[in-house]
């Protein structure tokens, strides 16, 4: 690690999103520790960290082995999709207990380090929700409903935060081009979307490092920033 550089701690930092925000939080000069249960070649890098985030408590302990943090990107995030009447309760729970319960562990377990590495300026929380936790489709239930969750947590911790100076704010993506995005429907989602196209990983990492920025984002939080290509402006009647 950088020695006087914050540290940054992102989970999901294996897969698309988060790999990209790992990259260009370490280019902008951040210390970041990555969080994930697989890592490519079976090993996480130096540095990093290989944990089931579902796995609460040893979440929190790693996490809390951090005296001094700057910003926690919640990124890790699993999807089932099926029938609402065919969910089976461990689906349900497994999709909660990463998107959502993991993410408010992360953060309570984060917040004295972050109040710590505030410092003068401020800490802060990125949650990555979704599209789906305001508008969403057939066969996501437990997916919309732990993104939905994110956005309300989002609100919440910011006012209780706050006054400890680390702001709490959420991106808001739609399509973006990741494994979990899959091939199936692609082409519709590019027709549905006003950009015409789905989203790269650099982009949704490019938003969570302006939020995580005091000198740009300092006074924004308890905010979701749609990083969507106009699909939530757009009529599903269209």
């Amino acid at each position: 690690m950088s020695p006087g550089a914050r540290t940054a701690i992102v989970t999901g930092a294996a897969g698309g999103i988060g790999s990209a925000t790992v990259a260009l939080l370490g280019e902008a000069g951040w210390n970041v520790v990555g969080i994930d249960r697989d890592w490519p070649g079976g090993d996480a890098p130096e540095g990093s960290i290989a944990l089931d985030i579902a796995d609460h408590g040893a979440l929190r302990e790693a996490i809390a082995d951090f005296g001094d943090l700057g910003l926690l990107v919640n990124v890790a995030a699993v999807i089932s999709e099926g029938p609402l009447e065919q969910l089976e309760a461990a689906e349900i729970a497994r999709t909660l207990d990463v998107n959502l319960t993991a993410a408010i562990v992360a953060a309570s377990a984060a917040a004295p380090g972050l109040a710590l590495g505030a410092g003068e300026g401020s800490a802060a929380i990125v949650n990555v929700a979704s599209v789906h936790a305001l508008a969403s489709r057939w066969g996501l239930a437990a997916y919309a409903a732990s993104k939905g969750g994110m956005l309300a947590f989002t609100r919440q911790a910011a006012v209780e935060l706050g006054p400890k100076r680390i702001r709490v704010n959420a991106v808001v993506p739609g399509a973006v081009d990741t494994p979990m995005l899959g091939a199936d429907g692609r082409d519709e989602l590019v027709d549905r979307t006003p950009l015409g196209r789905v989203a790269q990983p650099s982009e949704i990492a490019e938003a969570i490092a302006f939020l995580a920025d005091h000198e740009r984002a300092g006074f924004i939080t308890g905010q979701s920033l749609g990083v969507d290509g106009g699909v939530l402006a757009r009529l599903s009647s269209e």
